[in-house]
């Protein structure tokens, strides 16, 4: 018996994988889509609005949607997060932050496929008074990072007092410290923060919360507080020599770097970790320029050599690919399966760093548990070692006790996973604290969800969405020539010998307009469905021969079975006609591309493309 599914609403959003994998359900077909058409501004509103980080996260995005996109099956994913660059660098219609956020709100009649983040849908409730504005209520943020500032926009929105705390010198946390700036040009975090400022957000840098200000005094100025401050603070492997001269946790090494401030690093480095923020790491330290002690830039003659030590083999890496062959291109050197055993050092100084080879990384309960072949070492020489391998949130200005919240015994804060409130009243999470380190959208993703939960304790109101969705007919449907056979195109790098010049050479290009186009047009558009009327279809069997993807089959009914919407539908129809006369056209949605050629063919006009549409709106 082959198991089928009767389409309903939850079945066609589903169809739309990227967006469905997308933590804040970025329409990423709708502006893919836009990109082929060549409609850039309509593309960057689309991608803007659910997303106040749009730009950042057209450089840096995790891309879950690229991973979920159902092009993938097939060849290679769409390159999604590269055409939200593109979106954003050719699209934005106004650079002036208010003028840009009303441009965003008298577009939404157009938009298809919306969720209840957008931007636009909360402006739009408020204007039709389905939503109260707030008034005369402030919200206080710890921590100005994409958890916080996405906090901060939405609350901002919905009409709340807006102020950021920020312990360092400039807004953005760890997009700022941590993100290197060859991979991400500090003026597009400053226009993105910018626009946020301009809603009213305060945003009040050198405040360190617990020293400037204590977490009892920001309660008594606010209604509600959020606790954003992330993962700052590098974790160091616990073996012999780990607090010796030179060595530097890692995201503490990049904060250095990317502050200006004076670090001195040597010749060979060891960088430990193998995922993205240890490429970071050692990718900075290859292009590392020495500062004075007054701060002004001096490059060494001297070259750098990095070596990065991680527990996993080379296929086992949890670094993206493109790090790990850009890494090799400018020369960083691996070592795989092996484990820190002893820093050693001489005079209290780093000499190098003693390695075992890796027997096993989990234990039988697959938990992390490596053993080690001590007969197997290696010794790298080294003066300098960065630790990468995670990181861990510094909570210290809580206590407790007074401050009346929760911290479980593996040190991490009690908080309800729906509402992201803790146990104090009105003092709630966003980011890594609420779920762990996860990627920049899901930060981002967990701000709005915040935003939202503070406006139903504080206005006293529910926000309960409800999906409204249409099918509409496609006249004239078609595609472009080739689509289905076009490779993805490849982003083209800067070469190696310029782009490890120094910390601020773009190593990325970007699409120009016409490669963004041709690689939009392998889009799939998987909003647009074969619908099929049984009252004209003739069983000629024309649709499942002139598929070229052999994703249509006609089955007997009595050879299938399914859910209770299949079970009632079949009993409907069995009351007409007798089960054994009954035939059923099912559909392989994961190999259908989308092609029209099953339309075309049927003698009968059974078959229909058609888009899907939905858009939640308050209940």
């Amino acid at each position: 018996m082959l198991k089928v599914e009767v389409p309903d609403v939850h079945y066609w959003k589903e169809q739309i994988k990227c967006q469905s994998a997308c933590p804040v359900h970025t329409d990423a077909r709708g502006y893919v889509r836009a990109i082929a058409e060549g409609n850039f501004e309509e593309a960057y509103l689309i991608a803007r609005a659910p997303n106040p980080l749009a730009s950042i996260c057209g450089r840096i995005c995790g891309a879950p949607c690229e991973a979920s996109c159902r092009r993938g099956s097939i060849d290679q994913s769409i390159s999604i997060r590269a055409l939200k660059r593109s979106a954003t660098e050719e699209g934005m219609p106004d650079s002036n932050p208010m003028a840009l956020i009303n441009h965003l709100r008298e577009t939404l009649e157009s938009r298809i496929c919306s969720s209840a983040e957008d931007i636009g849908g909360l402006l739009d409730f408020m204007d039709e008074g389905k939503l109260k504005k707030v008034k005369g209520k402030s919200v206080g943020i710890i921590g100005s990072g994409p958890a916080g500032l996405a906090a901060a926009h939405d609350l901002a929105l919905l009409g709340f007092g807006v102020v950021i705390y920020e312990m360092e010198s400039v807004p953005a946390g760890m997009l700022y410290l941590g993100v290197p700036s060859y991979r991400l040009p500090r003026e597009i975090i400053e226009a993105e923060v910018a626009v946020i400022r301009a809603l009213g957000v305060e945003i009040q840098t050198n405040c360190t919360i617990g020293k400037d200000l204590s977490l009892e005094e920001l309660r008594k100025r606010h209604e509600a507080i959020v606790v954003a401050v992330g993962c700052r603070k590098s974790r160091r492997v616990p073996i012999p020599g780990n607090d010796a001269e030179g060595v530097w946790g890692g995201v503490e090494f990049l904060r250095k770097v990317a502050l200006k401030e004076p670090h001195l690093i040597g010749h060979k480095v060891v960088v430990i970790g193998g995922g993205n923020v240890a490429y970071d790491v050692a990718r900075t330290a290859l292009r590392r320029q020495q500062m004075d002690i007054v701060g002004t830039l001096k490059r060494e003659e001297k070259g750098v050599e990095v070596t990065l030590c991680c527990l996993e083999s080379r296929e086992q890496m949890l670094a993206a690919e493109i790090e790990i062959l850009e890494g090799e291109e400018e020369g960083i050197k691996s070592l795989n399966g092996y484990g820190p055993q002893e820093i050693l050092t001489e005079r209290g100084k780093v000499s190098g760093v003693l390695f075992h080879k890796v027997i096993s990384i989990f234990d039988e309960n697959k938990r992390f548990n490596p053993k080690f072949d001590s007969n197997d070492k290696i010794v790298v020489e080294a003066d300098t070692v960065l630790m990468a391998i995670g990181q861990s949130s510094d909570i210290s200005f809580i206590q407790p006790e007074k401050d009346g919240i929760k911290i479980n015994e593996r040190g991490i804060i009690v908080c309800n996973p729906e509402t992201q409130e803790t146990t104090a009243e009105g003092v709630f999470l966003a980011g890594d604290l609420a779920h762990g380190p996860l990627l920049m959208i899901d930060a981002i993703a967990s701000g709005k969800k915040v935003a939202r939960s503070i406006y139903e304790k504080l206005a006293g109101e529910k926000l309960r969405f409800e999906t409204m969705e249409l099918h509409l007919p496609i006249e004239r449907y078609g595609r472009e020539i080739g689509y289905e056979g076009l490779k993805r195109q490849a982003l083209a790098t800067v070469p190696v010998e310029q782009r490890i010049y120094d910390v601020h050479t773009l190593i990325e290009k970007g699409f120009n307009c016409s490669e963004a186009k041709l690689e939009s047009s392998r889009c799939l558009d998987c909003g647009v469905n074969t619908i099929f009327d049984g009252n004209r279809c003739i069983l000629c069997g024309g649709c499942t021969d002139v598929c070229p993807e052999l994703c249509l089959k006609l089955v007997p009914v009595s050879e299938l079975s399914g859910d209770k919407n299949f079970e009632e539908l079949t009993n409907i129809i069995k009351e007409q006609k007798h089960a054994d006369e009954l035939t059923a056209i099912i559909k392989d949605e994961e190999k259908c591309i989308r092609c029209a050629l099953c339309a075309i063919r049927c003698p009968a006009d059974a078959i229909t493309m058609e888009r899907f549409s939905f858009r939640e709106g308050l209940s």
